[in-house]
Formats: C-alpha cells, structure tokens, sequence
C-alpha cells in the first residue's frame, strides 16, 4: 500500500497555548533513517517545558511533541542495513532537528536507525516507547565523560575497575528517569547507590538497586545528618539531581576536600554561580536525553538496550495510554509534570480513535 502524502499531528504553535490538531506532510526519507507508522509515543517533562516554555524548538514553530518513540518500520533510508519493512522498533527521537519529522505526536515519524532498535520479543510498543529518552538520560548521567563517567557495561575498562568502591547519590530515584539511573548502578555493581525518594517507596527502589533510601520528607538537616551516618564525614563526589529546580541542598552535600560532579536535569546556571561564590571544587552540568550527548558510546547503547530490558535489567514502568488525538487528555498528562509530583506518564496512540 503506498504511504500517504500527508498525515493527522499536534502541533505546539505558539508557546504557552493549547494545542492544536492539524496536518503536515510525510516526512521525506534521509538515508540513515527510517520512517515508521507511530504506534505509541510517551510524554515527558520536556515536552511540557517545550509547550509551555519553549524548550528546545521555542524558535522553530510549529512543532511537534514527543521523543519517546514506537512503531512499524514503512520505508527505509538506502544507507540502513539493520532493519527492513514490518520491523517494530523503538527508538529516541529528535527535538532539535529543524522541522519535527522526529516526533511522536503524528502518524508518521523518521528515526535515526543509530538510536533505534527492534523490540525485543514478549514486549508491545507502549513498554518501548518509555524507554529511550531516560535510558539515554541516564545513560549518559553514569557512562559518559560528559557525567560520572564510569566504564559502560561489558567494556575492558569495566573489568580493570572495582564499583565497589564507588558512591553515588541519586535526587528523585522515584523518578522514572531516577529510577533508571538506580538500576544502570546495581547493573555494574555500585558500592552505594544512595537515593532521596519517598520513604514509602524504600522496598521497590531498593529492588531496583538503592542500597539506601532517604526519605525526602524530612527536613535539609536531617537529610544532610543521614547522609553523612553512611558516607561519612567526607561526604559525597557524585551527585545527580533527577528532579530539582534549586541545586543548594545537592550543594551542601559534596566533600569539601574531593571534587564534586553535580549533574542535574534542570538548568544548572545558579548552582555554577552559588559553586563560584562559594569556591567550591564542583563541576555542575545539565543533562539531556539527545542522540548527540550519547556519543561515542551511541552503538553499544542501543546494541544494549533490548538487551537490558529482555534480561530485566531494566524494568518497564507504569503508564497509561491515550487513544487517539484526544487533546484534553493529552494536555493533562502534559499539565501533571508542573506540580513536582510523582507522575504516571502518558503514552499516545496516533491511530486509535480519541
């Protein structure tokens, strides 16, 4: 059956209004893509910082939510080898690209096939396409250079190093980003793997790999004094930050004698002015789940990926799914991200009927 020439999508058309149903065209095949009929996409944090902030794509309206990304592979770029027609893939979408042929929220979308993979079997396009943009995210928070840094699983650097002796704290390992950056921890074998959460969670995140859970309820000082009975009183050399706007309270937790790695998900400019006023030895980043902070480590990711989520090394969590178009849905699971509140996400089906 020959593909359509134009599609059903929403579009973000100006920054902190509703949404829109609209058409665009198919997007046209590039080489090292592939075009899928969506199946499934999920929103995150981002996308509601995108509608409402214009985060990532605020100068190149009208565009299109969505990075989590599933579906059936309907055509093939000339220079992909790994996948063919009829394939179900998963894969990260783009909201950097100058138009938004990379998201979810239309019924068609290109992928990159470097950040792409086949679902693996016994798993539905829904539990994939949560996947992508936290795996990298957090991917790239423990593993890249830009991060901690730590060998990726299965590398010869990892064999010549010993995790046990390493400690890292996790802000927001209720999170689901969070929690994804528990279970990378216990799959390399972390010492201490410490997270702020609510208490309420302890058992399911100790599951995932926290060795210790502090609750998030309580107040900075006893938070600080639990933190110091475990590490001690040279404090902590790795934080990352899943769910904080204000970065003080991960300040105040960095050994005053070793440098500190803060890596948020946020902006980090006040924590870089409050590291200068202070001089505190603390380098402070921002993480972001796209293709180019991946690098060099984007092939063993993705080879990876399926892999992990096959073994249970990465556990799929809950979601709930929108059928169709339907905007009001659509805008709540986007508006719940703007409380601070522990989430269910939303995954969208183009195709089904709103």
């Amino acid at each position: 059956m020959p593909l359509p020439k134009s599609q059903t999508a929403v579009f973000v058309q100006e920054i902190g209004k509703p949404l829109v149903v609209g058409t665009r065209d198919v997007p046209t095949l590039k080489s090292h893509h592939i075009l899928i009929r969506v199946q499934s996409t999920m929103l995150l944090p981002h996308d509601t910082y995108g509608r409402d902030k214009g985060l990532f794509f605020g100068d190149k309206l009208p565009y299109i939510l969505g990075t989590n990304i599933a579906g059936t592979v309907v055509s093939v770029g000339s220079g992909v080898e790994n996948f063919i027609l009829g394939d179900e893939v998963f894969g990260l979408g783009s909201p950097i690209s100058p138009a938004p042929d990379e998201c979810g929220l239309q019924q068609y979308a290109l992928l990159d096939a470097d950040c792409s993979a086949k679902i693996p079997p016994g798993y539905d396009f829904d539990q994939m396409a949560s996947i992508p943009v936290n795996a990298t995210t957090s991917f790239v928070a423990l593993f890249n250079e830009k991060g901690f840094g730590f060998p990726i699983p299965g590398s010869k650097k990892e064999a010549e190093w010993d995790p046990k002796s390493e400690t890292i704290l996790v802000i927001g390992g209720g999170s689901n980003v969070g929690k994804i950056a528990l279970q990378f921890g216990k799959l390399i074998g972390l010492g201490k793997i410490l997270t702020i959460a609510s208490a309420s969670n302890t058992s399911a995140l100790k599951e995932l790999g926290a060795t210790h859970v502090i609750d998030r309820h309580q107040t900075s000082l006893e938070i600080q004094a639990q933190i110091k009975d475990i590490v001690g009183s040279e404090g902590l050399s790795k934080i990352y930050d899943c769910v904080s706007w204000e970065h003080d309270m991960a300040l105040s937790l960095f050994s005053p004698d070793k440098p500190g790695i803060l890596l948020g998900l946020h902006v980090v400019d006040e924590a870089k002015k409050t590291i200068a006023e202070r001089k505190l030895n603390v380098k402070a980043t921002m993480m972001l789940g796209i293709s180019s902070f991946m690098q060099p480590h984007t092939k063993a990711f993705w080879d990876s990926l399926p892999n992990w989520v096959a073994n249970g090394d990465l556990v799929i969590g809950k979601y709930k799914a929108i059928e169709g178009f339907n905007l009001s849905a659509i805008e709540e699971g986007l508006d719940l991200y703007r409380d601070g509140n522990p989430v269910t996400p939303v995954v969208v089906h183009p195709w089904g009927t709103a």
